[in-house]
């Protein structure tokens, strides 16, 4: 499915110097937004694949700001706004959810591998200290630096694990907690063919639809 950019994105500073970055993108019909193929056992539907790839990339490099938009407009289908928004929820909320158990499973993984590399390290060293002790004049200095090395090696990379390695992990799940709870509103786009049919159809909708109920549109 493709997606275009319609104005870019933009970030601007409201009361408070908070900062906010709206994504506006167009579509024909809003049903492009939803994944065609949907292989989900739930009646509702799923937000489109490639859909939620472009809304990520966009939205990836905007951390910074405090709140994220996202304007979808569309000449077709803007009574599906309501759907839209709860998929794009439901999609995000499940990836986060998955980031959080990786991050957990990299979490656990990182403790057993300490654990692991610890007993290489006293091993190492008891090592080390015994062939001192028997050899008359110690061990080689080969010997003697390689159990060296071999000890602190056990360690450094069970030690980076646990210390650096949730990291981004836990920048792709705070990303995708954020893309779930953004706003999302969806309007009329009058460039398109079929624009003056769905903004006088009656539906309500007018020139903007905002998808959370009881929202102004953005």
């Amino acid at each position: 499915m493709a997606l275009s950019p319609k104005s870019g994105v933009k970030v601007r500073r409201g009361r408070g110097g908070a900062t906010t970055a709206t994504v506006s993108i167009r579509v024909r019909n809003l049903t492009q937004m939803f994944n065609s193929l949907d292989p989900s056992p739930f009646w509702d539907r799923d937000l489109d694949p490639h859909a939620a790839e472009f809304i990520e990339e966009e939205f990836s490099d905007k951390r910074a700001a405090q709140r994220w938009r996202l304007r979808v407009h569309a000449s077709e289908g803007v009574a599906l706004a309501a759907d839209l928004r709860s998929a794009i929820a439901r999609y995000y909320q499940r990836l986060a959810n998955s980031a959080r158990h990786r991050q957990r499973e990299q979490m656990r993984l990182a403790q057993l591998s300490l654990l692991g590399g610890a007993a290489i390290f006293l091993l190492s060293m008891s090592v080390r200290e015994l062939l001192a002790s028997l050899l008359a004049h110690g061990s080689s200095w080969l010997i003697d630096e390689g159990l060296m090395i071999l000890a602190w090696l056990a360690l450094w990379r069970p030690t980076e694990s646990l210390v650096y390695g949730w990291v981004p992990s836990f920048r792709q799940r705070r990303l995708y907690e954020r893309l779930a709870a953004m706003r999302v509103s969806v309007r009329v786009d009058v460039s398109l063919p079929g624009a003056a049919r769905a903004s006088s159809a009656g539906d309500g909708f007018g020139a903007a639809h905002d998808a959370r109920p009881g929202t102004d549109p953005v």
